[in-house]
Parts: C-alpha cells; sequence; structure tokens
C-alpha cells in the first residue's frame, strides 16, 4: 500500500470536564485548523541501567513512564461574530488563560494562577491516530508585517492509545475565521510606554512552564507550575524626544504595551500590557531603515494582567 502522506494531518481538541478524563473529541465540534502539526508520540526519558559485567557493551535501556509532546501553528483571527469566542480559544484556556465571555460585545482571555483547564486531544497523522488528556501547554504569539499572524502552541499530555484508523472526512472548519494580514490598513502602530511606534515584527512567548508530575500513589498529572513571559519588538527607531528607548533600557523603566489587529466587529484581536520593559535595543536594518530590536518583558501588576488578550 501507499505511505501515509505528511500533509494529511488533523487534530481535534476539546475542554475536559475532569482532569484526564479523555472528552472524545469530534472532528464535526472539534476540528482545530492547522499550520503544522508535530507530535512526539513518546516523549520522556528511557532509565539506564548501568550494569557491571566481565565485558564492556551496552546495557539494555528500560522505558520509564512516557508522554505526548505535541507542537502546532494555528492562525490568528476572531471569531466572526464579536462577543462568541474564538475557535482556538479552548487551546488558549489549556495554556493557563481564563475566557470571559461578553454576549454581542467581546472575549476576554486573562493568565491565572490556579484550576487551569486540560485538554483531550486526537491527532490523526493520516492513518496513524495518537490520543492524550490531561493536555497543558505555553503560546508564542507572532505577528510580522504583511504577513498571517499566528499562535504557535506546544503541549504536554497524558498517553493514550496509538493505533491506525482511517483519515475522517467530516472536519467542521467553518468555525475558523480568515485571518487578515498585518498591514497598515489592518493593523495599528505598536504602542510603548506611550507612544506609538511603527513595527516590523511582533512576538510574545508566555512562556508557560508545564511539568509531567509522577508520584508513587497518585495519578500523573500534566501541572502548569509558572509562567515568564517575554516578547521581542523590531521598530523604527523614534527621536528621543518622542521615546527614549535607551533611558528606558538602562533605568528598567516599565510602561503600558497596546495593539490591536483587525478593523471589523468579529474580527479584532487586541493585546494589551501594564508593565512592559525593554532591554537594551540592537540595530537592525529594513530597507536601509535604521530599525531597533527590543527585547520585551511583560511584567503583571496587580497579579495574573501581564497580558490581556480581547477579541471583538
Amino acid at each position: 500500500m501507499a505511505g501515509f502522506k505528511m500533509r494529511r494531518r488533523l487534530v481535534l481538541a476539546t475542554i475536559e470536564a475532569a482532569y484526564g478524563d479523555d472528552e472524545a473529541p469530534t472532528p464535526e465540534a472539534n476540528a482545530i485548523l492547522t499550520r503544522t502539526v508535530q507530535v512526539t508520540p513518546l516523549a520522556g526519558d528511557d532509565i539506564e541501567r548501568n550494569l557491571l559485567r566481565a565485558y564492556y557493551g551496552n546495557s539494555q535501556s528500560i522505558a520509564g513512564e512516557k508522554h505526548v509532546e505535541l507542537t502546532m501553528e494555528v492562525e490568528l483571527a476572531g471569531s466572526g461574530t464579536a462577543g462568541d469566542a474564538p475557535a482556538w480559544g479552548v487551546l488558549l484556556r489549556a495554556c493557563g488563560f481564563a475566557e470571559t465571555e461578553e454576549a454581542g460585545t467581546e472575549v476576554v482571555y486573562n493568565p491565572i494562577t490556579d484550576s487551569e483547564e486540560s485538554i483531550s486531544c486526537w491527532i490523526h497523522r493520516d492513518g496513524v491516530l495518537h490520543k492524550f488528556t490531561g493536555g497543558r501547554g505555553s503560546v508564542r504569539f507572532n505577528l510580522g508585517v504583511n504577513n498571517i499572524p499566528f499562535m504557535t502552541f506546544t503541549f504536554l499530555g497524558l498517553l493514550g492509545t496509538i493505533s491506525n484508523e482511517n483519515m475522517p472526512t467530516t472536519a467542521d472548519y467553518s468555525p475558523w475565521t480568515a485571518p487578515l494580514p498585518v498591514t497598515n490598513a489592518n493593523t495599528t502602530p505598536l504602542t510603548l510606554h506611550g507612544a506609538d511606534l511603527s513595527f516590523s515584527e511582533f512576538t510574545l512567548d508566555m512562556a508557560v512552564e508545564t511539568v509531567k508530575h509522577m508520584v508513587v500513589g497518585d495519578s500523573s498529572s500534566i501541572l502548569i507550575v509558572d509562567r515568564a513571559p517575554s516578547g521581542t519588538a523590531v521598530v523604527e527607531e523614534p527621536d528621543l524626544a518622542t521615546l527614549n528607548l535607551y533611558n528606558k533600557a538602562r533605568d528598567a523603566s516599565l510602561g503600558n504595551l497596546a495593539l490591536a489587529h483587525g478593523t471589523v466587529a468579529g474580527n479584532i484581536v487586541e493585546f494589551a500590557a501594564p508593565k512592559i520593559g525593554n532591554g537594551s535595543p540592537t540595530e537592525q536594518d529594513l530597507n536601509g531603515v535604521q530599525m531597533l530590536s527590543l527585547p520585551l518583558t511583560i511584567n503583571p501588576d496587580a497579579g495574573n494582567d501581564e497580558l490581556v488578550i480581547t477579541v471583538k
């Protein structure tokens, strides 16, 4: 028979009512529209035996407890209707975000520090199906000029079954709205320390720390134990009178950050952070124009508010 095809990928994911219980996501209700999918079905360490014998040679290692790792890219866009959660909201919730809907207006996502949700996930690699439960992870946002904005999700999950299954043909992608490219028409300048800056690239990594927790006497689980968000902005160098980024870096000053992508209700995504610090600027050249690359630290203010994402 012909080999399995690399471009035939289908990810299904849904929020778990109880941690670790397989919610059996369906292609009709839970299809994730992806750009890339990379799964490591048997992640984890092997245990070395380190035997001493009368001769040299390997000692057969023994497989330790395994888990699943999944990395995938997903386009960033609204839901199509203001106040309705975007299709990717289920993934953000499993990355330590709370989802708050205001009917007909907006959906707000903010980070949390307890009671994080988890996903059941089925990954079809053409004719091979991988399942995991208890999935939690992290997310990275990327907005580059004249490109499609996207998110990179990385999940750890509890190992489920691996089986040969036919690829479903009933996946419903209608909840996924077409994205808008990052352009002057679709995207606002980046507001940093109260100043509007023209930018060519903006990335933000939530850096959520997830661990496989194993003890004898309790079930294994994937835990979120910390986060340390950071980012990078590549901006046209402003006049010092407008914004002195060198002084901001030297003085470790904190200020606000804001960015909005999209202009029509139903397909607007806004980023807001109250306490951003920028590190030492590094010069870059873009088409002969002087740019500055700024490393960003994203800090909480009152707590669980270092980054708020509003979809409206």
